[in-house]
């Protein structure tokens, strides 16, 4: 048990550095399809109170998120699905790979199908940058990262952002661990909870300053973070991971840059040809005060729970 605790903190201290800002080599690159080009660069979604961003240059995937007009979740950093694979580095949203001996050349995950529904019509007409506004949103999107297939979810309606992510393994890949969704919350949130079923696991004040930091919560299946100066806080639900596999929250606080909670899975693990598996987040938002921000923040993430969500 003590090696095994050691050698998942020397996992989490490299990766720290990697996704800070490290780069990585590839052995070669995935090219975008043809179709890929018709598809927007840009588009920001507005469903309620929530705004947010599909961003083409990372993958057409999330870039920020805003509640009620306050920035909630920085576009200053990556989402969606990462995966560190051992020898390699990471891969995913907006985490490419230099190619060795071809200067310029990176390889990056292959998007290869991309669906956008308003009030659950097809949105048929891209252009380079669109604005689209309903009572729900919903972007399908299928890519791959080498031996990984993946089927992403992103949907909007009733006051929540839901993320689903399929992986299925078409080789056995090797990884250090997997990243399935991630949330970098914006640096003005000062505090967080991590918590269970039944009641808050952990309290936190983050950083003001200094080295950033990265801590794994187990057992907790929801989180939240609150920004006294606006008085406003977000709550992190983890719905969905695979029965026969260990999933945990990672939480990174780089002062002035995010406040990070990942999904943090299959770690160290050779996965087999064939394994399918599913993770699915909801993120919901919530007006409090500093004296009151936690009961918020439970009676939230209660009600994301009891949300019948697919």
């Amino acid at each position: 048990m003590l090696l095994i605790c050691i050698r998942r903190l020397l996992i989490l201290s490299s990766l720290l550095l990697e996704i800070l800002g490290e780069t990585s080599r590839a052995e070669e690159p995935a090219r975008q399809t043809s179709e890929s080009q018709k598809w927007p660069q840009e588009v920001v979604v507005t469903v309620g109170d929530i705004r947010t961003r599909i961003d083409g240059p990372k993958m057409w995937t999330l870039s920020g998120i805003e509640f009620q007009d306050t920035v909630m979740a920085t576009e200053d950093s990556a989402y969606g699905s990462v995966l560190t694979i051992r020898n390699v580095g990471l891969l995913g949203t907006a985490h490419f790979l230099d190619v060795p001996g071809k200067p310029g050349q990176v390889e990056k995950e292959l998007v290869t199908s991309l669906q956008l529904f308003l009030d659950d019509k097809p949105v048929r007409d891209f252009t380079p940058k669109m604005n689209l506004s309903g009572k729900s949103f919903r972007m399908a999107r299928k890519s791959k990262i080498r031996a990984m297939d993946l089927e992403t979810s992103v949907s909007l309606h009733e006051g929540m952002l839901i993320e689903t992510v399929s992986f299925h393994a078409t080789a056995p890949i090797d990884l250090r661990v997997a990243y399935p969704w991630m949330y970098a919350f914006a640096p003005e949130a000062t505090v967080s909870v991590f918590g269970d079923n039944d009641d808050i696991l952990q309290r936190g004040t983050f950083l003001s300053e200094g080295r950033g930091i990265s801590q794994v919560i187990q057992k907790a299946n929801w989180m939240a973070v609150f920004n006294p100066s606006r008085s406003k806080g977000c709550v992190c639900c983890f719905l969905k991971h695979p029965p026969t596999d260990e999933a945990s929250l990672l939480l990174i606080d780089a002062p002035g840059i995010y406040r990070k909670v990942a999904a943090y899975s299959l770690v160290d693990k050779i996965v087999p040809e064939g394994f399918d598996g599913t993770y699915q987040s909801a993120v919901g938002f919530f007006n409090a005060t500093e004296r009151n921000w936690e009961e918020h923040a439970r009676r939230r993430a209660a009600e994301i729970r009891a949300s019948e969500i697919p």
